[in-house]
Order: structure tokens, then C-alpha cells, then sequence
């Protein structure tokens, strides 16, 4: 029998914590939050929010089994998706895929003027002039600036911030040394897994027969977890 106490929810605004259990067999956590999600479904009814599964390294096939719990077993509309990253991740090499061509932006030194209510951050910048094709990785020590689309089976990872002038669907890692203050902004923002600093982030797709969203987001760190909203 599935043990509660493996699995606690926990709403706080417009998000839903799922606390599960580090030391328990994963086969049971998923049945446990299938149980839970099941008995309390009338509270999910018709609820927008977003979810985070805390306490637990979760590889990317186990959220998304969880989460297919969610929304298998409820009505509820999931903006975000949030995990721990898995703890072995840390220590794995940057992937070895073949690079995109990438040129340095050159400092220019001079003094910005904003207005008041804009701030800015200066770093080393790379353009890349073209979209990356599945397979293709960018990788820089600053911030990254694709000027097309950034495909499924992509992945862009930069110590800045990482801007896609087009469409994110492969997996973007902004603040890769662990700088909470990066983002991540699209024009279409629907990646496979979106990184910010240590933080792990999984966008639900766009259901079949939907039209995908075509307004420019932002994804960054706010109290300890990863915000998704418009431009």
C-alpha cells in the first residue's frame, strides 16, 4: 500500500509544491501522488498553477512521469514545471556535440544611461547568426544571442543570460556557474528543459491541435524558483 507521507502537496500562490520522499522507491512516489492527486481532484479543478516537485533529484523521465500523474489525473492547466536537478548531473561533462559557429561580441567601453525603471546588466555577449540544428551546441563564458531558431535536440549553455530571436525548443542553461540572477527569453519560448543556475525546468508542450503562443517570454529566479511570463 502506497505510503502518504512519501508525497505531501503543498499550494503556496500560484504554485503547487510536491514534497516527495528522497530515500523512497520511486514506483511507489508515483503511485502515491496518483492516490493523492485522485482523492483531492475537485481541488484541482479548473486551477492554473504552476507545479514544482522539491526534496527529491528527479532525472527528466521521472518529472515528466509525474507529471503526466497531474494531468492525467485532474483538469488542472500546468504553466511550469520545476525539479531538483539530479545530483549526478553536476559532475557530467558539457555535452560533446559538434559547436555552432559563434562570434564574440567586442567590449565596448562607454556609459549606459537607462531609465529609471530599466536595469541592465553589462557581460561579455556572443552572437550566433543562424539557428542550431539537432545535435548542435552552443557553449560560451558570457551571455549568448541566437538570431534564429533553437530546435529540439539543440542546446545553448552560457554563464550569462541566453536570448533565442526565434523559437526555443531544444534546452537552454542560463547561469551554468550557478548565477541566479541570468534568464532565459524567446520569442517562442518552448524548450525541452530550461536551466537557470542549478534549477531545473520542464515547460509543458503545447497540446496537439493547439496553436503554439506566439508572444515573447522570460524565464528567471525569483524566491528560489523559475518564473515563465511575457516580455
Amino acid at each position: 500500500m502506497p505510503d502518504k507521507q512519501t508525497v505531501v502537496i503543498k499550494s503556496q500562490g500560484d504554485s503547487i509544491n510536491i514534497m516527495l520522499d528522497d530515500k523512497g522507491d520511486f514506483e511507489v512516489i508515483a503511485e502515491t501522488l496518483r492516490k493523492k492527486i485522485s482523492d483531492a481532484k475537485h481541488f484541482f479543478e479548473g486551477v492554473t498553477a504552476n507545479i514544482s516537485f522539491m526534496g527529491r533529484s528527479l532525472s527528466e523521465d521521472e518529472a515528466n512521469r509525474l507529471l503526466a500523474v497531474v494531468t492525467t489525473e485532474t483538469t488542472m492547466k500546468v504553466t511550469l514545471v520545476e525539479a531538483e536537478e539530479p545530483s549526478a548531473a553536476s559532475s557530467q561533462p558539457l555535452s560533446k556535440r559538434p559547436a555552432a559557429k559563434i562570434t564574440a561580441a567586442k567590449k565596448i567601453k562607454s556609459t549606459m544611461v537607462a531609465p529609471p525603471n530599466i536595469s541592465y546588466n553589462e557581460s561579455n555577449t556572443a552572437y550566433c547568426n543562424g539557428g542550431l540544428r539537432s545535435g548542435q551546441s552552443v557553449k560560451y563564458g558570457g551571455s549568448v544571442v541566437i538570431l534564429g531558431d533553437v530546435n529540439p535536440g539543440s542546446e545553448v549553455i552560457a554563464e550569462g543570460n541566453v536570448i533565442v530571436l526565434g523559437s526555443l525548443k531544444g534546452m537552454a542553461h542560463a547561469g551554468v556557474l550557478g548565477d541566479s540572477t541570468c534568464y532565459v527569453s524567446a520569442l517562442v519560448l518552448q524548450p525541452t528543459q530550461l536551466r537557470i543556475a542549478n534549477l531545473i525546468t520542464y515547460v509543458p508542450p503545447v497540446p496537439k491541435g493547439k496553436k503554439e503562443p506566439q508572444k515573447a517570454s522570460i524565464a528567471y529566479v525569483k524566491d528560489g524558483q523559475v518564473f515563465v511570463g511575457p516580455l
